[in-house]
Order: structure tokens, then C-alpha cells, then sequence
């Protein structure tokens, strides 16, 4: 009888910044004191003086082993590896999870290099330390962000080029970044998972970046993308990010999107709106011009379609200022 061979197991291999894992134990042995569970942080303190006994050579090593050992003793590389588990997508695929020190909760992320090959995650110390809820939450939502990016579908751009100016191409991020964080959470919050923000909160963001928009308008909006089973794609969240009339035609259905466009202008233009005067995108707009009855005077002279609703950008707002006197 031929004798079977054993599958091959292929076990995920996730590498720590040494400055991480060193922060990490020391906050959490801290931490083990203050509640008095001595247990784990004797023994670090007892290895630790042995190792002072060795030549100096050999030290920084056996330092090293002896962090990384406590690390995982501390149960902090469970946290990591669990999560991974609910992306059976990106094991398959991903060789090596390099996991660094983020600097602050803002600079947490994650990306994907090597062809897919190899996958960076930015994580807060802090999150290691405490009861391990608040990590599985954000390691969920990256790993999400991840699963996008190695979906060929989404046609992820890392280089995507946004604006030249760079005023407008933080917006213009910024904009992007929170569809992509609606399009994330709401997949994981519809699927019964915790992850870093409610729909509430993400709301709420939504809100602030379109806030000129009708209020059950910029819900239908925002309710189509939380609600959504699928990614959207990268080069349609680029379109979004610039232009604001393709955001309200989200809302089209028994309006017309030219009518959902011609309410909002009622409000005012929106940040990144482009300007009907000079034709480039505004995110500064300049009220006070557009209210201002001898400006509007002159600046219908070359304009006579321009309604005040249609706003006037800072640019043309100095122009029309010299020419009607008021610079």
C-alpha cells in the first residue's frame, strides 16, 4: 500500500519591529505589576540579570530572543494571528506580515508590496496593552483595507496621482480615505464584526465633508455606500474624491442627478466644486463677493448666467474686487 503523503501546512510568518516588540513588553509588564501579577514579570527580570553575566558580545542578541519570548509569553502575537484568521483570502497568498510602530493612532495603516507578496501594518503599541478588543478592531479594519487592495477588481493604484495642488490633494485624500473607511466598516459592521468605527460615527464624517448637501439626500448617499456588499473600486473613489456632482448622482433614483445638482447649488458650492468663472476646482469660496451688489455688477458684465448661487472662488472674488473698485 503506497504510503500518503502529508499536505504541506503553510504557516503564516509575521515579523515584529524589534522596537515595537521592546515597547510593547515594557508597557505591558508595567502593566502585570501595577495588578500584581508578578509571575511573568519576575521571570523577564531574572532572565534579564542573567544575561548581563554574558560576554557583552552576545548580549544584544540574547536580549532580543529574551523581548520576543516574553512578547509572545504575554499573549500579544495571538492578537495578530486571530484576526488573520478571518482572512483566509490574504493567508493564502501574503508570505511575510511585517508589523511596525506607529508613532501616534493616526499614523496606523497598512499596505501591500512585493506583488502581494508581502503585507505592512502600522500599529500603536498601546493597543497591545490593553484587554485586546480595541487591536482586533483596527487589525480587522486593515486587514479589510488589505483584502481591497489584493482584490484585482478593485484595481488598486498605491501612486495614484490626486491633485498638483497640494491644498487639494489632501482634500481630495482625505475624501477618498473616508469612502474607502464607509466602504470597510460598513461591510464589517453588516456582517456582525466590531471594527473601528459605528455607522454613526462614520456618519458623522460624512456629514462634515458634505455638509452643504440636503440632509436626506446626503443619507441616501451615505446609506448606498455603508450598505454596500461589494468594495467600491479604487478609480471610482478617485472620481468621487473630485468631483462632488458625481458623489450627488449617488442619490439619483427617481430624481434626476441634474436635479439633485441644481438643489444643492441653492446652498452654495461645495468644497472642490469646480468654479463657473475661472473653470478650475475652489475649496476657498468667497461669500462675501457673491453677495456684494457692485461686484456682481461687473462680474455679470463678462458672466450675464452667473446667479450668486453659483459662487465665486477666491481667485476670481480678488479680480472682480479690483475691477469694481473695492480692493
Amino acid at each position: 500500500m503506497p504510503k500518503l503523503q502529508e499536505e504541506d501546512t503553510k504557516t503564516l510568518e509575521i515579523m515584529y519591529d524589534q522596537q515595537l516588540v521592546d515597547d510593547i513588553v515594557y508597557k505591558g509588564l508595567a502593566k502585570q505589576e501595577m495588578a500584581g501579577d508578578l509571575e511573568i514579570y519576575k521571570e523577564y527580570h531574572e532572565r534579564r540579570d542573567a544575561i548581563y553575566e554574558l560576554e557583552q558580545e552576545k548580549r544584544a542578541r540574547k536580549f532580543k530572543e529574551l523581548d520576543n519570548d516574553i512578547f509572545n509569553k504575554l499573549g500579544y502575537d495571538l492578537y495578530v494571528r486571530g484576526i488573520f484568521d478571518e482572512y483566509p483570502d490574504i493567508e493564502e497568498v501574503v508570505e511575510e506580515i511585517h508589523v511596525r510602530r506607529a508613532t501616534t493612532r493616526q499614523n496606523e495603516g497598512s499596505n501591500v508590496v512585493d506583488e502581494g507578496k508581502k503585507v505592512i501594518i502600522r500599529l500603536y503599541p498601546e493597543l497591545f496593552i490593553e484587554d485586546g478588543r480595541e487591536i482586533r478592531r483596527v487589525l480587522r479594519h486593515e486587514l479589510m483595507h488589505v483584502s481591497d487592495m489584493m482584490n484585482s477588481k478593485f484595481k488598486y493604484n498605491v501612486n495614484e496621482e490626486f491633485s498638483p495642488s497640494p491644498m487639494e490633494d489632501r482634500l481630495m485624500r482625505d475624501r477618498y480615505r473616508l469612502f474607502w473607511d464607509i466602504s470597510v466598516d460598513g461591510r464589517l459592521v453588516n456582517k456582525g464584526l466590531e471594527t473601528t468605527a459605528t455607522r454613526e460615527e462614520r456618519k458623522r464624517e460624512f456629514d462634515s465633508f458634505f455638509s452643504k448637501i440636503p440632509d436626506e439626500t446626503r443619507e441616501l448617499i451615505f446609506s448606498k455606500m455603508w450598505e454596500a456588499e461589494e468594495p467600491m473600486a479604487h478609480d471610482r473613489m478617485v472620481e468621487l474624491s473630485k468631483d462632488n456632482n458625481k458623489v450627488l448622482a449617488l442619490a439619483a433614483g427617481s430624481r434626476s442627478a441634474e436635479e439633485l445638482i441644481e438643489e444643492t447649488k441653492k446652498l452654495g458650492p461645495l468644497p472642490g466644486t469646480t468654479c463657473t468663472l475661472c473653470g478650475f476646482p475652489s475649496f476657498d469660496w468667497a461669500e462675501e463677493a457673491a453677495e456684494d451688489e457692485d461686484i456682481v455688477k461687473v462680474l455679470k458684465e463678462d458672466f450675464p448666467d452667473w446667479k450668486p448661487q453659483d459662487g465665486v472662488c477666491s481667485r476670481c472674488a480678488e479680480y472682480y474686487k479690483i475691477k469694481a473698485g473695492k480692493w
